[in-house]
């Protein structure tokens, strides 16, 4: 059974990214957080989707605090969004909670990160505009365990060739019950990363009886 993966936390009452999403995530029962990683303009690694534009961590969560609050609790998908701070986000991140994976749409930034510790579990995210094609390759060469297309960018060939080249499928970010049931329910993918954290909670614990 795949994990169930909270995109940017529970953000039906409180914002996304923020410790209150993450918290009310973890009481649903979600195996894993998701998360967007950033520089702030004074320097601090802190969750958030959006470019800073060189501002403050001033009310934003920090990478630290996410993992004390899911120490011992759930696993982490950390997305890094920009590249140049990977040794001080994997700083942050040690010892590395059981589970860990680091994300990126960004080639260099996985490659920054198995240079620093080759050890650390990554994987490549892939956008549904992205044409240029070639994922399980570009996977490869940046020493990716996973690839994390978009559920548009999913079909049966990226499937198989994922098994076939040994990598999981961590897939964004789907809401339609089906299509959760159906994707916790296949033994390639490693998670499925949405917005309905109950709902899928749910059709996980049911496929589970």
């Amino acid at each position: 059974m795949a994990l169930v993966c909270a995109h940017r936390g529970c953000t039906q009452d409180d914002p996304e990214n923020t410790a209150g999403a993450f918290e009310a995530a973890i009481r649903l029962g979600v195996d894993m957080l998701e998360t967007d990683v950033r520089r702030s303009g004074d320097g601090h690694i802190v969750l958030a989707h959006d470019p800073l534009g060189g501002a403050s961590a001033d009310g934003l969560c920090r990478l630290s605090e996410l993992v004390t609050l899911a120490a011992g609790r759930v696993a982490l998908d950390v997305e890094l969004k920009e590249q140049g701070f990977e040794r001080e986000a994997l700083a942050l991140l040690r010892p590395y909670p059981p589970g860990l994976v680091v994300t990126s749409f960004l080639d260099g930034c996985l490659a920054a990160v198995a240079a620093a510790d080759p050890a650390v579990t990554t994987g490549l995210l892939i956008a549904p505009d992205d044409g240029e094609g070639r994922y399980v390759e570009r996977a490869l060469a940046v020493g990716a365990r996973h690839l994390a297309p978009h559920d548009t960018v999913l079909d049966q060939a990226l499937r198989d060739a994922c098994v076939g080249a040994g990598l999981g499928l961590m897939v964004w970010t789907v809401n339609d019950h089906g299509r959760i049931a159906a994707l916790l329910a296949d033994t390639a993918v490693h998670c499925v990363i949405t917005d309905d954290c109950r709902g899928a909670v749910e059709l996980r614990d049911r496929a589970g009886v």
